[in-house]
């Protein structure tokens, strides 16, 4: 039997539960919306790779504003949502552009107004009845705020504290859009103010569902088997591109959603660089290749970190330093649970850590120097619509973490070490992290990413394991 191309796959994301879908993120607007109790707009990306700059075309997918993406799964750009929790018309609307049949020539299929087929496919796929022209959205704002008993419109903005000052974004579209609503209410003369609605939208989206969570186990297992590959044949690779070129393929050929981000392959020295992204340095057996990678499935992340021998075997100071990495990531692990902050793992990370350099490596003889004083880096950031989810600021590392929470555990450890092992001298710069994914539970948290090798002797294993 012939199978049928699903057309609007592209722009509507349905996160795995099929015909379910539209139920789905109908039950996120409607918690929003109990939530908030009041009027909303909340707009998605403006425009689409190389609408801008023209140059920057290459390797720029689509990627929504993951609120709208949370809300409505559609993954197009120039799109507006309104939901009203007042209005006995419709409660929420669809704002997107013209349908424009040669511009899909070029560039596929969007869902768009003034076709009667394609809006009756946009209520059909998405779920949401009330479809109309983007142009017409500040004519339908006014006169739904005329209705409001409660004079607030509530919009999304990134906005949080550095100390006791408040700090905002205000480079991307949603400050952007918060201005033109701004103005919008300043012409027509209105009494309604803005409010962020940051706050309740992340308290609602962080949690993952069964559906995130079921996607990003799929991600890290396509994450997962890909570095399995890269290791049984890494005694072919000379360079770092040569490894990105053979690991991103693996996992690309298993996933049409793209990579979580840019990876990171960083040989030798090129590992203390936090976020090194050349990748394109010769690299010798002596030295460590650091990899930090991951792939996306659905809107769902895998976030990964694993730093490997190139001859395939740790000499006895690298074995040494990762070990003292790996034992800081699985007691972060065993302290990761609902109700410890993201600041209490940090403590337990970097205290392991400071501690076991002092101990461990100082108390063999080694002496050296960190590229930073005390801690490189957070041990964790939220996972979810975005890869690095919540509120930019990070404000959220001292809140109390909750049940299906999605974090990152990756310490690392990056300087210059020296010492003398069985009469050897060992002297190198190095970069270490060893990174996996958690899950918060009731009573401590899930590694999503348990099935990826990362101890010495299963490392060794697998790069012994040339492929043919």
């Amino acid at each position: 039997m012939k199978k049928t191309k699903n057309t609007y796959s592209g722009i509507f994301r349905d996160g795995g539960a099929g015909r379910l879908a539209k139920n789905r993120y109908r039950a996120r607007r409607k918690k929003l919306l109990n939530k908030e109790n009041m009027l909303m707009a909340i707009t998605g990306v403006p425009y689409g790779p190389g609408q801008e700059t023209v140059w920057a075309y290459a390797h720029c997918p689509t990627y929504q504003e993951p609120a709208i993406m949370y809300l409505t799964g559609v993954n197009q750009s120039n799109v507006i949502l309104l939901l009203d929790p007042n209005s006995l018309e419709s409660d929420e609307i669809l704002f997107v552009g013209k349908k424009d049949f040669s511009k899909e020539f070029w560039d596929g299929i969007r869902f768009g107004v003034g076709d009667a087929k394609s809006i009756r496919e946009t209520q059909r796929v998405t779920g949401i009845k009330d479809i109309r022209d983007i142009d017409d959205f500040e004519e339908v704002l006014k006169n739904r705020l005329k209705k409001q008993r409660n004079k607030k419109l509530g919009t999304l903005w990134m906005e949080g504290t550095q100390g006791k000052k408040v700090v905002q974004i205000k480079t991307d579209h949603n400050w952007k859009f918060k201005n033109r609503l701004m103005k919008c209410l300043r012409s027509r003369g209105s009494s309604s103010s803005l409010k962020n609605i940051m706050k309740n939208h992340f308290e609602l989206r962080l949690p993952l569902d069964p559906y995130d969570v079921k996607n990003t186990l799929i991600a890290e297992k396509i994450t997962g088997k890909g570095f399995i590959e890269t290791l049984k044949n890494f005694i072919f690779f000379k360079n770092e591109y040569q490894v990105q070129g053979f690991l991103e393929g693996r996992m690309l050929e298993a996933s049409p959603y793209g990579l979580s981000f840019p990876s990171i392959i960083a040989s030798g020295r090129n590992a203390t660089v936090l976020h090194y992204m050349k990748n394109d340095d010769a690299f010798s057996k002596s030295e460590m290749v650091l990899m930090d990678f991951g792939v996306r499935w659905m809107t769902m992340h895998a976030d990964i970190s694993r730093t490997i021998p190139a001859s395939g075997i740790f000499n006895p100071m690298q074995k040494m330093l990762y070990e003292i990495v790996l034992k800081a990531q699985l007691a972060v692990q065993r302290a990761a649970c609902k109700g410890v902050s993201i600041n209490e793992l940090d403590d337990c990370c970097w205290d392991s850590i400071n501690r076991d350099l002092e101990k461990v490596f100082k108390g063999s003889g080694g002496k050296f120097k960190l590229r930073y004083k005390e801690r490189p880096h957070g041990v964790s950031h939220l996972m979810g619509e975005q890869e690095h989810d919540g509120d930019s600021f990070r404000n959220y590392l001292s809140y109390p973490m909750r049940e299906g929470w999605l974090i990152s555990n990756e310490p690392g450890l990056y300087g210059s070490f020296r010492i003398r092992l069985n009469g050897r001298l060992y002297d190198e710069e190095i970069g270490i992290r060893i990174e996996d994914n958690l899950l918060i539970t009731r009573t401590g948290c899930k590694n999503l990413s348990s099935s990826i090798p990362k101890t010495v002797r299963q490392i060794e294993k697998l790069m012994s394991k040339t492929c043919s």
